[in-house]
């Protein structure tokens, strides 16, 4: 048996698809530089340039109408702003499969990369809907990620339902296409609108998603508007049930009463044809001193490219690409970035590490880079390793970018991890809080910090707090052992003797997770171990398989199937009965092929659970 790693399978197949890629000259892009934006196009550097204006005038009203807003970070996002459908199918092929919904304009975002892709040429009354529709997720995303997904798409249209002209901007006004679609379709009972999720028709298919999107929107729009606002306060007692706790049903009914009776409102409503909408000065345009053009060289094209398509996690189109922007310019560091992201995102750690260190090399004060070789220098066995290395990208990371989160988190949980400068960690952690309140793994990282200052009672209630805004397992997963972790060091405080460190000799190292489980919306994120492990092995063919943000299968055994995965940060082996053929690649070849897999297994039925060992029986397909 010989050891087969990911990487070294994947390299095949990368220089497959570059073989392909060289050579290949793009059409024309330019790239156009805001204060805030970075737009890439393909529709001439006149399109380029209004829709920089255009989104710099969103972001001043939304930040003015939207109170969350106003003093928050705002981002750099990159806008690929192309000039049809057809160039937006080439970018978002995934959208053009049978049966799925073509959107307009997307937007994705990932570990402080942003991202949006619009069709400029889409029909309707205001071609920027789509844009400002997802203009309005990235900005309260991070302190709101868990919404019902019929009120965060509610509230999206309805500020995505935008115009401004020369002297003044209107928000909230009805859509013809929404009305339109309302009046010919009957409504989502709202017991199922309410409990939309990503994973449903409503939201997926190409026959019911507009059908989601209207009735989110005039809900929304009763709630905010309807009869001068007199109903906001509804809203706003659902959402402080949300907050506390309370299941999606649960907080309906005691904020809407009987949803039978709702429905009827909002059909009435609709029907009445009664929309206002909201009125304010245009915001001014910023002048062309502002704006930056160029033509994009062939190398930046596929390094943007190749970032938009991992932070979609579509890791096998990334790297063709960003390869060939590598070979095309070795010197690119925004490539060595989007590299270090992909395979950072595909969970092979040892490749980020060198390509975000090269990547560093060529643009010392990239604060991702740095903070990305920081996280995967401890990755992998906790907040235990001592390296000047580590605090000095850290601190470099958070001076070059003093509104990104992870880089606090993680230096407070390094500073905490052998109780060196408590309060200077315990601030740290604060800061990210306070920069991303919605994300749960800072709380859990406060827990973390106030645990080893012996504020047990503050540890439990931060820990708590990470698990009620956990919306993915992991998240869950990673509270609950912090929970554990406060009680055990809590117990062992108190029989220990005076001025005894309240730390167990053989407790886990302290560990911070970032951005891996923010799985984009077209797969599910892999899964953390919920309960006691216990080894396991396992014979059949793999039925499925995706490395999204790390590998998961499923086995076809005789006695049923099993869901196996592995973890990022944490080692896996692969063996082999000898070297694969040219062009295999696990996340996609080893769909039909029989394999062992030493797990494991995450519960009592053992038909779940972590990979340890992956042998590979044969490379022929069954």
């Amino acid at each position: 048996m010989i050891r087969l790693s990911k990487s070294a399978v994947l390299i095949c197949c990368v220089a497959l698809f570059a073989k392909t890629a060289l050579g290949a000259k793009h059409e024309t892009w330019v790239e156009v530089r805001s204060p805030h934006f970075i737009v890439v196009s393909n529709a001439g550097e006149k399109e380029a340039r209004q829709t920089a204006v255009r989104f710099e005038q969103i972001r001043t009203l939304f930040r003015q109408m939207i109170t969350i807003a106003a003093n928050a970070p705002s981002p750099t996002i990159t806008i690929f702003a192309v000039k049809n459908e057809g160039s937006l199918r080439d970018l978002l092929p995934e959208y053009w499969v049978k049966g799925h919904s073509h959107p307009a304009g997307i937007f994705f975002s990932r570990l402080n990369q942003f991202y949006a892709a619009v069709q400029l040429d889409a029909e309707g009354d205001n071609p920027y809907e789509t844009l400002y529709h997802e203009y309005y997720h990235s900005l309260t995303l991070p302190y709101f990620p868990g919404l019902p997904l019929w009120l965060a798409e509610g509230f999206a249209e309805f500020f995505g339902n935008t115009q401004i002209n020369d002297k003044e901007a209107f928000s909230g006004q009805p859509s013809p296409g929404l009305i339109e679609e309302l009046r010919e379709n009957r409504l989502i009972p709202l017991d199922v609108l309410f409990n939309v999720d990503r994973s449903s028709p409503y939201y997926n298919e190409q026959n019911k998603t507009s059908e989601f999107y209207a009735e989110s929107w005039a809900l929304v729009h009763y709630f905010m508007i309807g009869d001068n606002g007199v109903h906001r306060q509804l809203l706003a007692t659902y959402l402080d049930a949300l907050s506390h706790g309370a299941a999606g049903p649960e907080a309906a009914a005691k904020a809407f009463g009987d949803l039978g009776n709702m429905q009827k409102t909002l059909q009435k409503y609709i029907g009445n044809y009664e929309f206002y909408h909201l009125t304010a000065a245009a915001p001014p345009k910023i002048p062309d001193s502002d704006l930056q053009a160029r033509p994009l060289p062939d190398a930046e094209v596929d390094a943007e490219m190749g970032g938009f398509a991992a932070t979609r996690g579509h890791i096998q189109d990334a790297e063709p690409l960003l390869q060939n922007a590598i070979r095309l310019e070795p010197n690119l560091a925004l490539a060595r970035q989007n590299l270090a992201l992909a395979e950072f995102f595909d969970g092979q750690m040892k490749e980020a590490l060198d390509a975000a260190s090269q990547a560093v090399a060529l643009d010392p004060k990239n604060g991702l880079t740095r903070y990305l070789r920081a996280y995967l220098t401890v990755t992998g066995g906790g907040m235990t390793a001592r390296d000047p290395q580590v605090e000095d990208d850290l601190r470099q990371s958070i001076a070059a970018n003093p509104d990104f989160a992870p880089p606090y988190a993680l230096l407070g949980i390094y500073l905490a991890a052998d109780e060196r400068s408590l309060p200077e960690a315990l601030s740290s952690v604060q800061k990210a809080i306070s920069l991303e309140p919605g994300t749960a793994g800072f709380q859990a990282d406060l827990a973390q910090v106030l645990a080893r200052m012996r504020r047990y009672d503050d540890a439990r209630t931060a820990a708590l707090r990470a698990r009620a805004d956990a919306i993915l397992p992991q998240e869950r997963a990673q509270a609950d052992q912090v929970i554990a972790m406060v009680e055990r060091m809590r117990s062992f405080d108190g029989n220990s003797r005076s001025g005894e460190s309240p730390v167990p000799a053989d407790l886990p190292p302290l560990r911070h997770r970032t951005e891996t489980q923010d799985a984009p919306e077209s797969e599910p994120a892999n899964p953390a171990p919920a309960g006691p492990q216990t080894a396991q092995e396992v014979t059949g063919v793999v039925t499925k398989i995706s490395c999204n943000p790390a590998m998961r299968l499923q086995v076809a055994a005789s006695d049923g199937t099993y869901d196996l995965y592995t973890v990022p940060g944490e080692q896996t082996r692969f063996e082999a009965p000898s070297q694969p053929p040219a062009g295999f690649n696990p996340c996609s070849s080893l769909k039909g092929v029989r394999v062992t897999v030493q797990y494991d297994a995450d519960d009592a039925k053992a038909q779940k659970g972590k990979i340890e060992v992956l042998k590979i029986l044969g490379w022929e397909k069954e």
